[in-house]
């Protein structure tokens, strides 16, 4: 499959009116993950939805922002480089603090109650990566708002 022609990127290339005028036109994804698009869908990433706490919900039709909302929070979000609200940024901070706690008392428990010294208590003891995995994820999602 080819790639597309890169439009967005030429147009950070030149002027601010030009920006607000490509803001504008439709966006052609030619980034290296652009074969991902048509599997977008899949996940639930399509027009009308929301994300919450990383999987997506149902927006209602009377939830959305006006155009003028909505244009003025693109340019914020290219001015930030940042694709995720402020809201979903500190659900994903709580839910991050929250897994590592989570981790923290696994990892007490574990090596406590789980670990006696077998290869099946060590890896008890290694399951303790999947919520510091998450909790990691969510709280770098917080922080750089993407």
């Amino acid at each position: 499959m080819p790639r597309p022609k890169n439009t967005f990127a030429a147009a950070h290339l030149s002027s601010s009116s030009s920006l607000l005028k490509a803001a504008e036109k439709e966006f052609e994804n030619d980034g290296a993950f652009f074969f991902m698009q048509p599997f977008l869908s899949v996940f639930g990433f399509q027009e009308g939805r929301s994300s919450i706490y990383g999987p997506t919900v149902e927006v209602k039709e009377s939830d959305y922002p006006n155009e003028e909302e909505q244009q003025a929070r693109r340019a914020k979000a290219e001015e930030d480089m940042t694709n995720i609200p402020i809201e979903e940024r500190d659900r994903r901070r709580f839910a991050g603090e929250a897994a590592y706690k989570v981790a923290i008392g696994y990892a007490f428990f574990s090596a406590l109650f789980l670990d006696d010294g077998s290869f099946d208590g060590t890896l008890a003891r290694f399951a303790v990566v999947l919520p510091l995995t998450f909790a990691s994820g969510y709280i770098k999602s917080a922080d750089r708002g993407l």
